[in-house]
């Protein structure tokens, strides 16, 4: 498509953010942002030479380990008030001193936009340049009706006219700060990354959320959770151990007692099913059921479906702690299926935390994927399912 120097990335991740502390580390289901801006640059087709400028030596450490090259900042051009023109310059001085590639072309990433995939940056450097533009930013559709709010009167739209319908409008862009391209030459003489002829490349609506606050990072986290993640399948390779919980994974959570106050519960025949299917297909990956119920139907099911079932007083991680130690089983690798708020503890320890669609409510706020299914309704299926 280009020539393979022609396109440089650039990345600015200073430390010092008012809006959300040590915001360009924060993290999205264990990734950083600064690695999800990197990662993606690297995986570009497009892209040759990732850089990464900061102030902050921890930021310049984990550029490093993913694959970038670093530019350290001075704190002059690091305050709140710098511009990120000024950074851009700096970066481009410091890649020249030290007689690294600089492309003709440089992609200006901000880690702010954390969903930003290879394939944008890819098409977003072809559309820039099959039509010959001088620069190009990236944006979304804006579908709603601005106002100016000293006046209170419309900016896209007339309010003392007829309301026009949304898809009469004129297409609105939303500039979401995901990224720019410019050339560098150009860029060098006018200090800006708005220069000439102007394109734009529109993103998904799931890019739409520039990180800015808090509010702004937990929206991210639950589009990455609902929309991005679901799609992606668990590599069998990474899983040396599967632990569940049983009321309200294996079981809908309800517990039926008859007149002579003998319990039963209700499971799932299409998880049992899925978990012979399973372990013909990984024989090596073991499974363990931690329940706090002292209930014989919890023994009984579970040695009908052949697996290793500890009844647990207090916290469960304190128990899975010793057992993966005895057992030689890092904490990354284990995946944990939980439901309720006496697994949160556990869900925060293991490598990969799943809980079901019907979980506690409490446990929606973290950064764990979330099953479709309910328990006892084929969310043990639905999960061994994703693993390939």
């Amino acid at each position: 498509m280009n020539n393979p120097e022609n396109l440089s990335a650039i990345i600015l991740a200073r430390s010092g953010s008012k809006g959300v502390s040590n915001k360009n580390i924060q993290e999205i289901n264990g990734t950083k942002l600064l690695e999800f801006s990197i990662n993606a640059a690297i995986q570009s087709k497009s892209i040759s030479n990732v850089y990464v400028s900061s102030d902050s030596e921890e930021y310049l450490h984990i550029a490093r380990q993913s694959g970038a090259k670093t530019i350290k900042r001075p704190k002059n051009l690091s305050a709140d008030d710098s511009s990120s023109e000024d950074a851009i310059l700096h970066s481009i001085v410091e890649i020249e001193k030290k007689e690294w590639v600089i492309g003709r072309d440089i992609i200006f990433i901000q880690c702010t936009s954390p969903f930003t995939s290879p394939k944008d940056f890819d098409e977003a450097y072809k559309k820039y340049i099959d039509n010959k533009y001088d620069s190009l930013f990236s944006a979304v559709k804006n579908h709603g009706f601005i106002w100016d709010g000293s006046l209170v009167s419309g900016i896209n739209h007339n309010e003392r006219k007829l309301r026009k319908r949304r898809q009469d409008v004129n297409i609105q862009l939303l500039e979401n700060g995901a990224f720019y391209i410019f050339p560098t030459k150009k860029f060098k003489e006018e200090k800006n990354r708005f220069i000439g002829k102007i394109g734009y490349f529109l993103q998904s609506e799931l890019n739409r959320y520039e990180i800015d606050t808090y509010e702004d990072l937990e929206i991210n986290r639950f589009i990455f959770h609902k929309f991005i993640i679901e799609k992606n399948i668990i590599d069998n390779s990474h899983i040396k151990l599967i632990v569940l919980d049983f009321d309200g994974v294996l079981t809908d959570n309800f517990v039926e007692t008859d007149s002579r106050g003998i319990e039963t519960v209700k499971t799932s025949k299409s998880d049992s099913l899925a978990l012979s299917n399973f372990r013909i297909k990984f024989p090596d990956i073991p499974f363990i059921v931690l329940s706090s119920e002292k209930n014989n139907s919890v023994l009984k099911r579970c040695q009908k479906l052949n697996l290793h079932c500890y009844q647990v007083d207090g916290d469960k991680k304190v128990f899975l702690e010793q057992y993966i130690l005895e057992n030689n089983i890092s904490a990354k690798n284990v995946l944990y299926l939980g439901n309720d708020i006496n697994d949160l503890t556990s869900l925060q320890f293991v490598g990969f935390p799943i809980i079901v669609s019907n979980s506690d409510i409490a446990l929606f706020q973290y950064s764990f994927r979330i099953l479709k299914s309910k328990g006892g309704n084929g969310a043990l299926k639905e999960l061994l399912h994703l693993i390939k």
